[in-house]
């Protein structure tokens, strides 16, 4: 039975003659900056409603992202990137509908705030941010075909079950880089 040895390509990069530089934040060394915020629910919020919480720039490398929610009574949220709201993209709508998200659920899928939710990584809960997409830029990484050179929202969609008795606080912290 032979013994394997595989690389990343980061290292098969720095191995090679002449070496290959990785790019920052795509298996390169990189700074880190974190974002956070959080919004308060609003009771009696209805499917579909959105929270926007940060907001990144559409170069941006998500590298962490974690959630978190005091309870809510009942009421899931679905985690996902729109354009953001300030102008940023000429043609990008002002206000936020679901029907215009890039991708609704891109981080999360219909996380269940009926009761407190502790600080949880979210990263790839959804199952779209995979391992090979998290060394591209979030442009790239949503599938779109160009950078659009603005800023991007990761919002919060109400899903599935309204929000109830709500007014609790939910919230977003990611790390990330350029």
């Amino acid at each position: 039975m032979a013994v394997d040895h595989v690389k990343a390509t980061g290292v098969t990069n720095l191995d090679a003659t002449p070496r290959v530089p990785n790019t920052a934040g795509q298996g390169g060394a990189a700074e880190l900056k974190e974002i956070s915020g959080y919004v308060t629910a609003v009771a009696s919020s209805s499917a579909d409603a959105t929270y926007q919480v940060i907001r990144v720039s559409s170069d941006s490398i998500i590298k962490e992202l974690w959630f978190e929610s005091e309870a809510q009574g009942a009421g899931k949220f679905d985690v996902g990137v729109y354009y953001a709201t300030d102008g940023s993209k000429a043609d990008a709508a002002t206000s936020l509908l679901a029907a215009a998200a890039i991708d609704q659920d891109f981080f999360a899928t219909v996380i269940d705030c009926a009761s407190a939710v502790a600080r949880t990584s979210i990263l790839n809960e959804g199952g779209f941010y995979t391992l090979d997409k998290r060394n591209q830029p979030l442009w790239q990484a949503l599938g779109l075909t160009s950078d659009p050179k603005c800023n991007f929202d990761i919002c919060l969609t109400v899903k599935t079950t309204a929000v109830t008795t709500g007014t609790g606080k939910v919230g977003l912290q990611a790390l990330y880089t350029n």
